[in-house]
């Protein structure tokens, strides 16, 4: 009988266990899905409302910062669009950790020797959040960035394949290639850059000496990682002309494009207090 007893008690137990389960599953759908919706109202007030206050990024952005770099992004893209989605959900207890993929998409509108050109944004990003229940409601109360892949392309570049090439994590002071590929009709002319900027707030755009891309129209650098424990970018930019038949024998060469390509880089840092002994 007490044999039986316990059988039906941990039975009781592991259908109360899975209820809790489903339930938490469904609320952290919800805020993921209330979250996507606030984020393309371009709602920063009830988007807040979601992350706790000791919230804080895999890049040290703390809430107040996250949300400026968030309100800064808006101004510069009005209409930039977001899309999540969930790919996998791990609780335990009071604490979930959530993976996402997300995707955004937006135009830019800049004005160029007095000619309006329009850009378009790009982004695709994987990571987690790291959610916390407080009084039986769920908050985000970190985040790890694991990839995130962004280009701006105006004019032409918009119709090109570019394809930048970096590893995703590095440790602290190591040196990585950085490769530019670009596929382009043989009446382009291209010159690029490649380099590296630390992801802080505000950002800082590095200013490189463009060369032009080699017949393969494959760019390469070496890079070293910074020493600092920050998270990087690796930054290819370029300069898009083409070549005009004007009549005859006369040709006009005009710019035809310009495009930014970034791929996030996490880096680790030195461990200091690591030992080896015989």
């Amino acid at each position: 009988i007490t044999s039986e007893a316990s059988i039906i008690s941990d039975r009781s137990y592991r259908i109360e266990q899975r209820k809790i389960e489903k339930e938490n599953i469904k609320q952290i759908k919800e805020l993921l899905n209330k979250h996507n919706y606030y984020a393309n109202s371009h709602d920063i007030k009830n988007l807040s409302l979601f992350y706790s206050d000791k919230y804080v990024n895999n890049d040290g952005f703390n809430k107040e910062i996250y949300f400026k770099s968030i309100e800064t992004t808006w101004e510069a893209c009005k209409d930039i669009t977001y899309t999540t989605k969930i790919l996998s959900i791990d609780i335990d207890g009071d604490y979930a950790s959530v993976q996402v993929e997300e995707t955004a998409n937006g135009t830019l509108i800049e004005t160029i020797e007095s000619i309006p050109i329009i850009g378009e944004i790009h982004s695709v990003a994987t990571g987690i959040y790291h959610l916390e229940k407080v009084n039986d409601k769920w908050y985000i109360a970190s985040e790890t960035a694991l990839t995130d892949e962004s280009s701006l392309l105006y004019g032409d570049a918009r119709f090109m394949s570019i394809e930048l090439q970096a590893p995703a994590q590095v440790s602290s002071g190591e040196t990585y290639t950085s490769t530019l590929k670009v596929d382009a009709d043989s009446d382009t002319f291209i010159i690029g850059a490649i380099d590296h900027d630390l992801v802080t707030y505000p950002t800082k755009t590095p200013k490189s000496e463009l060369r032009a891309l080699p017949q393969s129209q494959i760019l390469e650098r070496l890079l070293t990682a910074n020493k600092h424990n920050l998270n990087e970018y690796t930054i290819a930019s370029l300069a898009i002309s083409k070549v005009r038949n004007t009549g005859k024998d006369n040709f006009q060469i005009y710019m035809a494009g310009l495009a930014c390509v970034m791929k996030r880089i996490n880096v680790i840092p030195k461990n200091n207090f690591i030992k080896l002994e015989d």
